[in-house]
C-alpha cells in the first residue's frame, strides 16, 4: 500500500526541527518530503493506488522506541501477550519495543530468545528487540553465554528488576558486555537500605505510616555502577532514575567520559510521592503542587495544566512502582536532567499486572504500571506546562533511545524504514482503563484528562493502528492488520 500523508507539522528530532509538509510511503519506506514550495506542484504523484491520509493539527514523527517494556510471554500471559503488549504500543505511539527478561522461562538460553522472537514475529503488531538476562534465572550468581545470546538477537541485558548484588559479578558482566559491543541495562537498588519498603522515604509516607525506600538505596548503586563501568569501559545504562542525587551522579560520570546512559519514566517525570496519599492529598487550588508537578502552571493559552492525585483513594497500589513515585524536588531534577540531555531517553517501564497482584494491601502489590497507552499523553503534560520543548521531548522517546542501542537516529528521510506515529498534541482525552488494549489495567491515571493523543501508528509501511476514522474517508476506511512477521531485527 502507498500511503500520503498531507498537511501535517512534520518533526525531525535528529534536526531539532518541525516543518509543515507532506510524506509520501511506499514499500514500507519513506521515499518522498515535500515541503510548502512544493506541495502545490507534486500532487500528481497521489494516483488511486495511494491513500490519502489528512494530518492537519496534528503532529507526524518517527515511531517511538522504548527501550524498557514488560510483555510477560512466555510465562505470564494472563498479564500480557506479546500481541496485546504490542498493539497497546502501537496505541501509544511506539513501533519498537525492547522486551525485558523476566520471563517464564527467562531469556538466559539462546534457545529461548530464539523462540520468543519467532513468536513476536508471528503475533507481533510493532517491532520486538529482546533484552537477555545477564545472569542464569536473574539469580545474579552465574554470568549467561552471552556471546551465545546477542548471536541468537539480543540486543542488550538486565536482570530486569533485580540488582546485581554480586560486585565481581557486575565488573564480569560489563567487561564481556564491553567486548560484545552491547549496553549493560541495569537496576540499581540497594535491598540492604529499603528493606521492607512500601513508598518513598519521605513526608506523605511518615503521614500514611508506610516504610520508605530512601533516595540513598537507588543512588549507591548508581555511583557503583558507574565506577565499575568506568573501570571497564562499558556502556552502562541506567534504568529508570528516580533521584536528583543519581541525576547528579549520572552528571558528573558523562562529564569525566564515563560511557554511561540512563532513561526516565513518564510517571517520574510527573507524578510524586503525593499521589499515594490520593483525597489525602491537599487541593491543588490551594497548594503550588498537591502531587502533580507544577499542577498550577499554566500552558500558553493560560489553561490550568494540571493532573489531579484527588481523584484516587489514599493507599491506590496503581500507585506503587520500582523505583517509587518520589518528591518534588526529584521530578525537578529529572525534568531538568531530560532537558540538558543528562538522561538520554524516555522509556515507559511497561509494567503490566493481574488484578488480583494490585487489590492487596499496599506495601504487598505487585509493583508496576501499565503505561503504553498513557505514555505520550502524560509527557505532553511537560509541553504544555512549558517545561519542555515539544521537538527535544520526540527527541527522547526515538532519537535518545536509537542511539542508546547504536543505531542510526530516527527518521522520516527519503529510505528510512516507515515507522511513523501521528498524533495530536492538543486533543484531550478521559483515561478510562477499562478501555486498554494491554490486559494490564494498572494505572493510576483513570479518571485523568490528558492532552495529546496518538491518532495513527504505522510500522514498516502497514497502519497498526489508527483512532477511528482519522485522516480518510470514514465510510471507507482502511483495516489495521497485524505484522505477519515483517518487523525482526533484521529488516
Amino acid at each position: 500500500m502507498r500511503y500520503f500523508i498531507k498537511n501535517g507539522t512534520i518533526i525531525d528530532p535528529a534536526q531539532r526541527v518541525a516543518t509543515i509538509g507532506d510524506v509520501l510511503v511506499e514499500d514500507g519506506k519513506v521515499t518522498r518530503i515535500f515541503n510548502l514550495t512544493e506541495i502545490a506542484s507534486e500532487q500528481g504523484i497521489v494516483g488511486e493506488d495511494v491513500e490519502i491520509i489528512n494530518a492537519r493539527g496534528c503532529m507526524v514523527a518517527p515511531g517511538f522506541t522504548d527501550l524498557h517494556t514488560h510483555l510477560r510471554e512466555p510465562g505470564n500471559e494472563h498479564k500480557e501477550t506479546i500481541a496485546t503488549g504490542t498493539l497497546a504500543a502501537a496505541h501509544g505511539g511506539f513501533t519498537t519495543v525492547c522486551a525485558m527478561p523476566d520471563t517464564h522461562p527467562t531469556q538466559d538460553q539462546a534457545s529461548v530468545v530464539r523462540q520468543i522472537r519467532q513468536n513476536a514475529r508471528r503475533t507481533s503488531y510493532v517491532r520486538v528487540d529482546m533484552i537477555g538476562a545477564i545472569t542464569l534465572d536473574r539469580e545474579g550468581k552465574l554470568l549467561t553465554e552471552m556471546i551465545e545470546l546477542v548471536e541468537a538477537g539480543c540486543i542488550a541485558f538486565s536482570d530486569a528488576g533485580r540488582p546485581l548484588e554480586d560486585p565481581a559479578v557486575m565488573r564480569n558482566a560489563l567487561a564481556y558486555a564491553s567486548i560484545l559491543g552491547v549496553p549493560v541495562m541495569t537496576h540499581c537498588e540497594e535491598r540492604r537500605l529499603n528493606a521492607g519498603w512500601a513508598m518513598h522515604e519521605g513526608a506523605a509516607g511518615i503521614r500514611l505510616g508506610l516504610p520508605g525506600y530512601p533516595a540513598a538505596a537507588e543512588e549507591a548503586y548508581i555511583a557503583r555502577d558507574i565506577g565499575l563501568a568506568e573501570m571497564t569501559g562499558a556502556h552502562l545504562h541506567i534504568c529508570h532514575v528516580s533521584t536528583a542525587g543519581g541525576v547528579a551522579l549520572i552528571r558528573q560520570a558523562k562529564q569525566r567520559g564515563v560511557h554511561v546512559t540512563a532513561e526516565v519514566t513518564p510517571h517520574h517525570l510527573t507524578l510524586t510521592d503525593r499521589w499515594v496519599l490520593g483525597s489525602l492529598a491537599e487541593d491543588a487550588d490551594t497548594h503550588a503542587t498537591a502531587g502533580g508537578y507544577a499542577s498550577n502552571a499554566h500552558d500558553s493559552a493560560g489553561k490550568r495544566v494540571r493532573l489531579d492525585p484527588t481523584l484516587l483513594a489514599p493507599y491506590d497500589p496503581n500507585t506503587r512502582v520500582n523505583p517509587p513515585l518520589r518528591g518534588e524536588e526529584d521530578v525537578a531534577a529529572l525534568i531538568e536532567g531530560l532537558r540538558g540531555g543528562v538522561i538520554d531517553a524516555i522509556a515507559s517501564d511497561h509494567s503490566p499486572h493481574a488484578i488480583t497482584d494490585k487489590a492487596v494491601e499496599y506495601g504487598d502489590a505487585a509493583c508496576g504500571i501499565s503505561s503504553l497507552e498513557t505514555a505520550l499523553g502524560l509527557v505532553l503534560t511537560l509541553v504544555h506546562r512549558g517545561e519542555m520543548d515539544l521537538v527535544d521531548l520526540i527527541a527522547r522517546l526515538t532519537e535518545g533511545s536509537a542511539q542508546i542501542l547504536g543505531r542510526a537516529p530516527s527518521s522520516l528521510r527519503p529510505g528510512a524504514r516507515a515507522d511513523i506515529v501521528i498524533f495530536d498534541p492538543d486533543a484531550p482525552w478521559k483515561v478510562d482503563t477499562s478501555t486498554f488494549i494491554s490486559r494490564g489495567k494498572n494505572n493510576p491515571l483513570h479518571g485523568q484528562t490528558l492532552r495529546g493523543q496518538v491518532m495513527l501508528t504505522m510500522a514498516g509501511g502497514s497502519i497498526v493502528f489508527r483512532r477511528e476514522d482519522f485522516g480518510t474517508n470514514a465510510d471507507h476506511p482502511p483495516q489495521v492488520s497485524r505484522l505477519d512477521g515483517i518487523l525482526t531485527n533484521e529488516s
